[in-house]
């Protein structure tokens, strides 16, 4: 408003114009409402020159504050009115003009046609009580602006001194408008020429509902015409509006599936990516459990170098000994050839077991726990032979050559031991590998297709959005493409679950395999044990003759034993840790394969979630549809009856002027 002032003062200041008293005053009484600061303009009653209203038309072409301008009976002469519309041409923010009771004729009147056909902002204009219509060729001006508008709504006209040809002028401008609603033509001169010409170009405008002819002298048929006609456009623009609104609230809600499609995405999107953290996570663990088991294999290596260290020294030390011990190589020889014996007939019998456990791979579960039973039977057993082998140690003390053959054999088993431990060191390491490149393997062709899969679905919801008019085409496309690869992901999803089941199938059979060596390790010491018991018996029944040379070396032997019964006990506590490290890996296994289950019951939680979601977006399309056929049959039957009740009324209104003409010319001429 203070911009406002200050603009018109200074233009004036610089026109070298004395500013009018009427406008200082209300201006300054003019108060700006609360909203967004915009007010109304009010110099009503306010006599204005032409050099006022000059500067009035430049300060309005760049006003931002006034919505509303009121110049009723200011006594504006024609370069006045063409100052101020001048103005108002270029301005972007007044609504509404009221130049009521100016006289506003000829050159005021083109100069108003001029305004309309440039200004886009004004909706409503007040011309009563002018004479606009008194001049034929300034009207058809002003009305050929009127037809050029888009913006203007309300236009009223009443008192104008409008006749039968400016009624035609302005129907010509309602057949080119097409957003005047409402217009006021009462108290002029249109007769029933003019009013015939309107209800003509109602045929051809739907936009206007609002024709107010009162006082014109139109017949009463010609009136109920023209308001049959309004109420033609009034439907119209109602259904139109409806229209509008539901094909806007379908665009929103098919916005709202979009979005609601990108949020479930994105959602499954960071589902993959935890799943993805979640088996990085695993295989790092297992890699720092990998790499703390060959550590503890280190370890034992070194001590099982350390064994054989002392074993050379005590060789060594038992040379002497083998001297005296040589009529024993032939007894050594033959118990050899009893135990390979004895070795391939428990190979027999393992082959055989092995043969049996094959045909009872579906008991799986059953057979673990049983197989874990019997390890405590068998270490309750090798406690058992433990006290036997140290009491057979006590009796194998007092024989030199038990001693130097024990020697040996211990030595032997030591070697091969050694080389068990190797050799399993060696596949537990492939293994691992294996794994490990399979994890990898799975883990990059998830992401690959979870990376395809993302790309499609983008490209896919740009191909939404650049083809909106093509919806119903683009829906069934995607459709098969949706079914296809549905298919395909369950296709490589059953794939994914038959490999994951074979390679834990091939796990376990390894680790049965694994099992079934230690056990087959246990029953040769245990009857390598037995064995043992029954050759000292007939070695202290054949060797009594050798007492003598015997008691000459015991405390040498007492030595031995010593060293031999620590040996012994560091080789079984060996044993155990081994047996401990193969029951927490085969615990190991069984919480990967629990894991493993976990991912493929989220798996499936998610594949029923999408297909639920695609199953709701289908219904969803097809009542929208369904909506959409029904909107265009209604629309269809509502155009079919207004093209009956528009050829009804225009067979009525032939009628009626068929009717008006023979009145006419039946009726005498009476001359004044």
């Amino acid at each position: 408003m203070d911009e406002f002032k200050h603009t018109f003062l200074r233009l004036c200041r610089d026109h070298h114009i004395e500013p009018q008293d009427c406008v200082l005053n209300r201006l300054k009484s003019v108060k700006l409402s609360p909203r967004k600061g915009k007010s109304s303009l009010d110099l009503s009653t306010s006599s204005l020159t032409v050099k006022t209203c000059a500067i009035l038309g430049k300060v309005l072409a760049t006003d931002r504050t006034f919505t509303e301008i009121k110049l009723n009976d200011c006594m504006l002469t024609d370069d006045g009115v063409k100052a101020i519309t001048h103005g108002l041409s270029s301005n972007v923010t007044c609504r509404k003009l009221d130049l009521k009771g100016n006289n506003i004729r000829g050159g005021g009147a083109e100069a108003l046609g001029r305004m309309l056909r440039h200004n886009k902002t004004l909706t409503s204009l007040g011309l009563e009580w002018n004479a606009l219509g008194i001049l034929d060729n300034s009207f058809s001006v002003f009305c050929e602006g009127l037809g050029a508008n888009t913006a203007l709504r309300e236009l009223d006209l009443r008192n104008n001194q409008i006749t039968h040809d400016g009624a035609t002028e302005l129907a010509s401008a309602l057949k080119r408008n097409t957003t005047l609603q409402a217009i006021d033509v009462k108290w002029n001169n249109i007769g029933i020429i003019g009013s015939r010409v309107l209800l003509d170009a109602l045929q051809y405008n739907k936009t206007i509902v609002k024709m107010a002819l009162a006082g014109n002298n139109i017949p009463n048929d010609i009136l109920k015409a023209i308001a049959t006609a309004l109420g033609h456009n009034e439907d119209h623009h109602l259904l139109t509006n409806e229209y509008l609104m539901r094909t806007h609230m379908l665009s929103s809600e098919l916005h709202q599936a979009k979005q609601d499609k990108k949020l479930q995405v994105s959602d499954l999107m960071d589902k993959i990516d935890k799943q993805e953290d979640l088996m990085r996570k695993t295989g790092r663990s297992t890699g720092h459990k990998l790499g703390q088991l060959q550590a503890a294999l280190e370890e034992r290596k070194g001590a099982f170098n350390s064994l054989a260290a002392k074993f050379s020294m005590m060789e060594s030390e038992l040379a002497l000994s083998e001297q005296k011990v040589h009529n024993l190589e032939g007894i050594l020889s033959r118990l050899k050839q009893e135990q390979s014996d004895a070795s391939q007939r428990h190979q027999s019998e393992a082959r055989q077991e092995r043969e049996e456990r094959a045909s009872m791979e579906t008991r799986l579960l059953r057979d673990l726990s049983e197989s874990n039973d019997r390890n405590v039977q068998y270490e309750a057993k090798v406690d058992d032979l433990e006290r036997k082998c140290k009491q057979q140690q006590e009796m194998i003390y007092e024989l030199k050559e038990q001693a130097a053959h024990m020697q040996a054999e211990l030595k032997l088993k030591t070697s091969q031991y050694e080389e068990r431990i190797q050799h399993e060191k060696e596949k537990t390491k492939s293994h691992l590998q294996e794994v490990e490149e399979i994890k990898t393997k799975e883990i990059n062709r998830i992401r690959q297709e979870s990376e395809d899969s993302e790309k499609a679905l983008k490209s896919r919801i740009q191909k939404h959005e650049h083809h909106r008019l093509e919806l119903e085409e683009e829906i069934s496309r995607l459709k098969s493409q949706a079914s296809a690869e549905r298919l395909q992901a369950e296709e490589q999803l059953i794939n994914t679950k038959q490999r994951i089941r074979n390679e834990e199938e091939q796990k376990c059979k390894q680790l049965e395999d694994r099992i079934r060596m230690l056990q087959h390790s246990k029953d040769e010491l245990q009857s390598h044990s037995s064995h043992q018991a029954t050759l000292v018996t007939e070695l202290q029944n054949k060797n009594g003759h050798m007492a003598l040379e015997i008691e000459t070396l015991k405390r040498k032997i007492e030595d031995l034993s010593q060293d031999l019964s620590g040996k012994n006990n560091e080789m079984m506590a060996e044993v155990g840790k081994v047996k401990l490290e193969v029951s927490q890996k085969v615990a190991q296994l069984e919480t990967e394969r629990q894991a493993q289950g976990d991912l493929r019951d989220r798996i499936n939680v998610l594949e029923r979630q999408l297909t639920d979601q695609t199953a709701k977006h289908r219904d969803a399309l097809q009542q929208k549809e369904n909506e959409i056929s029904s909107l265009n049959e209604k629309l269809h039957a509502r155009e079919v009856e207004i093209h009956r009740m528009r050829d009804e009324d225009a067979q009525r209104a032939n009628v009626l002027q068929s009717a008006i003409l023979n009145y006419v010319h039946k009726s005498p001429y009476t001359p004044r």
